[in-house]
């Protein structure tokens, strides 16, 4: 019989730490260094001397034709969708599960972003979602990679031709993953990526937008430059932008993650393989399998499901047991028009909503129940660089979940306190 479960006052099957994340090592202070004595850190002349080469590295890596470096994932969205034409009355389509930062972009650029559901096959946007959701009004259509998954970028683009409406991929969990041999990124008409603290590449903070068209890429480099043209610039008209550009800091330090970021994609995909592995063999627990379409797996969050009905466990309690077995395992994002970082009572969603023609926010419904259940009642998620060590890290993962859905009966009848 297992031992007593920790939440229960038994022993956690863990006690060691985890890898740590960040990574770095004497690449980063090399970059800083170089950085630091060429006495030009900012991101003025755009692009400067490292984020140059960063770009071309970037957009060579993900078989783009540009790469153009903003200040974070964030500004790379609202960016892509300015740089699109997008404004007032108009409307995005972006998923239910997502980070706040996607439909701000939206908001940003005075539009009005529209929620489709999730696939629950991987917590992607539902193509079949999308294809309701399309008004005269769609501008664009903001798949999120999530978790370790990738959209169905076939259906999306079917969708986009049928359409003529543009993809804006948001790669934020991804960077250099692959989808049909192909980089994503470079699916849709543009594609967003993130540097933040967290995220599989990072300086603490940061984005990337990736183009293949010259005339987005030149609209981009303006929005990220205060506006400013270069000489050769054949965009029309003039834009307003802002100070987005990434400093010369965060490029050097993005330059030595890249050089290390195939090695850890492999490594963290291996473990990804043997854990889906293991936890597969745990009745109530489902990994989210591997899309074969998918052919560079990047991991920024193992997701797998509980299925609360099977393991006669909610799955709120079989995290809050994995923590405390020493696993570090979260939910996942809650559905983004919930999120108190997306406030739709703030007055610039409603305005957006009303240049939108869609006035009364009491009565718009969202109807995202797939997004709503996944985040309730069914996933959890193992962080990234949980993988990143050997396997005997995984094999406690895999360990730790088989001996709390082996107490799922008694864990379900304890009075747990709220400090547990």
């Amino acid at each position: 019989m297992p031992s007593t479960l920790a939440i229960l006052g038994g022993l956690p099957l863990r006690t060691r730490p985890f890898p740590t994340w960040p990574v770095f090592d004497a690449r980063e202070r090399e970059q800083l260094d170089d950085v630091l004595s060429s006495s030009n850190w900012g991101g003025f002349p755009s692009p400067n001397r490292k984020a140059a080469e960063f770009a071309a590295a970037f957009a060579a890596y993900h078989g783009a034709r540009f790469a153009i470096p903003t200040t974070s994932g964030t500004s790379a969205l609202e960016v892509a969708l300015k740089a699109l034409g997008i404004g007032a009355g108009d409307e995005v389509i972006v998923p239910a599960m997502t980070f706040a930062a996607t439909p701000y972009a939206a908001v940003a650029c005075t539009a009005r972003p529209v929620f489709a559901d999730v696939s629950a096959a991987n917590a992607c946007i539902d193509p079949d979602s999308v294809k309701r959701l399309i008004t005269r009004r769609t501008k664009a259509i903001v798949p999120v990679h999530y978790g370790a998954s990738l959209a169905d970028l076939d259906a999306l683009a079917e969708i986009s031709r049928a359409h003529s409406i543009p993809l804006v991929e948001d790669c934020a969990h991804v960077p250099g993953a692959r989808f049909r041999e192909r980089g994503v990124g470079t699916h849709g008409a543009l594609g967003c990526f993130s540097f933040q603290s967290t995220k599989p590449m990072t300086a603490g903070e940061g984005g990337m937008i990736t183009t293949d068209d010259p005339d987005l890429e030149q609209r981009c480099q303006s929005l990220i430059n205060c506006g400013r043209r270069r000489p050769d610039d054949t965009f029309e008209g003039p834009l307003m932008g802002a100070n987005y550009r990434m400093t010369e800091w965060q490029c050097g330090i993005l330059l030595a993650q890249l050089a290390r970021l195939p090695e850890q994609i492999e490594r963290k995909s291996r473990a990804a393989a043997r854990l889906r592995e293991g936890l597969g063999t745990i009745k109530g627990i489902s990994p989210i399998a591997r899309d074969p379409r998918v052919t560079r797996e990047v991991i920024y969050a193992f997701v797998f499901l509980v299925d609360e009905s099977t393991l006669g466990l909610s799955r709120n309690r079989f995290v809050r047991a994995m923590r405390a077995e020493g696993i570090p395992c979260g939910v996942g994002n809650d559905p983004v028009y919930r999120s108190a970082l997306f406030p739709r009572e703030s007055a610039a969603y409603r305005k957006a909503c009303e240049l939108a023609g869609a006035p009364n926010l009491e009565r718009t419904t969202i109807d995202c129940p797939v997004a709503e259940r996944l985040f309730e009642h069914a996933m959890a998620a193992i962080p990234h660089e949980c993988l990143l060590g050997d396997d005997h890290d995984v094999d406690d993962v895999v360990a730790a979940a088989a001996k709390v859905a082996s107490r799922a009966a008694e864990l379900a009848a304890a009075k747990l306190d709220k400090s547990s």
